[in-house]
């Protein structure tokens, strides 16, 4: 019985590592063809850095819309609709005719990263529950180091594949998502949320904005947000930020993107065999300020014009991705999910990821007016947010479930 649920838990938590995959596969794709889409559609740089920022907007709908929807409906049936999302998106983006017609289908695409980073972490912790919910929760976002690192790696080898390479990169992501639909047929649907349903959408609302509740909107919205702003902008220009800083081509930029995002896969190894002995809290914080001072260096020391070789900026940049991937990627996902209560856990999920989102939006848009200054500039910002989480982690102490979780498995078991 303990071989089949050890290997019942490895099949949702593989299940779950290539739905983060795909979800992140595709969040990143467009960066790598953010140049070449500038030149196909003879559009200024400001509307390309638009067209990156549109996923966000899309995953703020799709991150509220399916974590309501999820408590009311079931985990399961949410699940089916990003797949879809991330099909017909994928395929209407490579054959898109204008701008305004890849934005909406870019926006698309953000609608279903919002519903996957929502209803999967919620379903999977409810379906490996236990003592190693935590870990198992890292070992899954894990596989987001990997969907951003292949998205540089494919897509800057589709890139030279000429001027409609670009096209093809954006539909690499619809076609990985077949993967995912293969892999999710016959999931069966969460016992805790059966147990715990709330068949109201009006009292999910009620419950998840409650006074009781409100202090983890709060709690793990702020840190959320200020990591995404981060994040996000790194990982959708930084193949520009490289092909600025270092003078190389488009195709060289994503393949020097893959070099600084290769940090991230140690980073996540050790996330993963530290996160339950440390505690989310602590690595989180130290993820924050570590990542600043990486940034920090790394901003000034272009903003004072330092003799600074490619090598030493790729590993600045690689050790910024690396305290980001060890901390705050990981805990600020995971810490909403294992404090909500499962009747409105994935709504709890869906208001906090918005949060994150909205962070990645600003992120992108910030970072775009602040490259008109300079990359340092930019750089420095990006630091200081850093700080800001920082602060804010250590102000709040987190409250962990697992142990209830555990508990409650078992009895329906």
């Amino acid at each position: 019985m303990k071989t089949q649920k050890k290997l019942s838990n490895a099949y949702y938590i593989s299940i779950g590592a290539i739905s983060i995959f795909v979800a992140s596969y595709n969040i990143a794709i467009i960066s790598v063809a953010l140049k070449p889409i500038e030149r196909a559609f003879d559009v200024g740089s400001a509307i390309v850095y638009l067209l990156g920022a549109l996923i966000f907007v899309g995953a703020m709908i799709g991150a509220v819309v399916s974590g309501v929807f999820s408590d009311r409906f079931g985990r399961v049936s949410i699940l089916a609709i990003d797949i879809i999302t991330f099909l017909l998106a994928g395929i209407g983006s490579a054959l898109s005719t204008n701008i305004a017609m890849l934005m909406f289908f870019r926006t698309l695409v953000g609608v279903g990263v919002g519903i996957d980073y929502v209803v999967i972490f919620t379903y999977i912790s409810e379906i490996v529950a236990g003592r190693n919910s935590t870990r198992n929760l890292a070992l899954i976002m894990f596989f987001a180091n990997f969907g951003i690192l292949f998205s540089y790696l494919i897509g800057g080898s589709l890139l030279t594949m000429g001027s409609a390479g670009w096209r093809y990169a954006l539909l690499s992501g619809a076609l990985f998502s077949i993967v995912t639909l293969i892999m999710r047929a016959g999931l069966k649907e969460s016992s805790l949320w059966k147990f715990k349903r709330i068949k109201s959408m009006k009292t999910i609302i009620k419950d998840v904005t409650s006074r009781e509740n409100r202090k983890y909107l709060y709690r793990f919205s702020v840190p959320w947000f200020l990591y995404q702003i981060g994040d996000q902008s790194l990982t959708m220009f930084l193949p520009f930020i490289l092909i600025t800083a270092l003078g190389i081509s488009s195709v060289s930029g994503a393949f020097s993107a893959v070099i600084v995002k290769v940090f991230t896969i140690p980073a996540s190894i050790l996330a993963f065999l530290i996160i339950q002995r440390l505690g989310t809290r602590k690595l989180q914080a130290a993820g924050f300020i570590i990542r600043s001072v990486f940034l920090g260096i790394l901003g000034f020391g272009i903003y004072f014009a330092l003799r600074m070789p490619g090598i030493e900026i790729i590993i600045l940049l690689g050790l910024a991705f690396f305290f980001g991937s060890m901390g705050p990627d990981k805990t600020t996902v995971i810490m909403p999910v294992e404090n909500y209560d499962e009747s409105i856990r994935a709504s709890g999920q869906g208001f906090n990821e918005m949060a994150g989102r909205f962070g990645g939006l600003i992120g992108i848009l910030a970072f775009s007016l602040f490259r008109l200054a300079g990359i340092d500039i930019g750089l420095i910002f990006l630091s200081v947010t850093c700080i800001l989480g920082f602060f804010f982690t250590i102000a709040y102490r987190d409250k962990q479930h697992t142990e209830k979780i555990s508990k409650k498995a078992n009895e329906i078991d």
